[in-house]
């Protein structure tokens, strides 16, 4: 019998000192690379996806995307694999951040229902007039989860790149999609309200955007 399944690679590609949005203070980090392989009898043989980035705390060990180096990452007497003491990285559009906090509140419970995939599609069509997929919207679930991103790690990178209106447009979505089953669990409500505090939206603000967020789905 074949043993099929899927395993990730990985690899350090830079480390040094930044300034971690987590604890908020000085930390070392490592800059480590994953790509999902596709394995038989437990070995690796076929890569399935590209190189993911993402940036490791020594410290607290929080995950966090590659761009928050852009802005947060110090001088280093010890980078590894000769990288420039500071790391580019373009600016994500608004449908990027908006597809992560979508996928992070879909994986919050550890399962994935067609409700919450229908609703996330749908929301995020009309909030972007862009068609979203299946595979992309897996994708993005997949890459959650191998590094390890939370609704605060996440947000601590983004937030700053986002206008009012955005935000209060990712707080819909998020919302949109923990109710997509009729019920929103203590976690998922719990990750609502970090967002609400980590984007700065008053509470008024929120319960009123919150209240809207059925204008999405008609």
């Amino acid at each position: 019998m074949l043993l099929i399944g899927t395993m990730n690679w990985s690899s350090t590609r830079l480390k040094g000192v930044f300034h971690c949005p987590h604890c908020d203070a000085n930390q070392n980090f490592r800059l480590k690379a994953t790509r999902p392989f596709l394995t038989l009898y437990f070995i690796p043989v076929i890569p399935i996806g590209g190189l993911q980035e993402f940036v490791e705390c020594q410290s607290c060990r929080e995950a966090f995307e590659s761009i928050v180096l852009a802005n947060h990452m110090l001088p280093s007497d010890t980078p590894a694999g000769g990288g420039d003491s500071a790391y580019k990285s373009s600016e994500p559009t608004f449908g990027h951040d908006l597809l992560h906090v979508i996928a992070l509140m879909m994986v919050e419970d550890g399962h994935v229902t067609e409700g919450e995939i229908d609703v996330a599609q749908r929301i995020f069509e009309k909030m972007t007039d862009q068609a979203l997929s299946r595979d992309q919207l897996g994708n993005a679930c997949s890459q959650v989860q191998q590094h390890r991103l939370s609704i605060l790690s996440f947000l601590a990178t983004s937030a700053s790149r986002r206008t009012h209106e955005e935000k209060l447009l990712m707080l819909q979505a998020m919302f949109a999609v923990a109710s997509a089953d009729g019920q929103v669990t203590d976690g998922r409500m719990q990750g609502i309200l970090t967002a609400q505090a980590e984007l700065e939206i008053e509470p008024q603000e929120f319960e009123g955007a919150i209240n809207a967020t059925d204008q999405w789905l008609k």
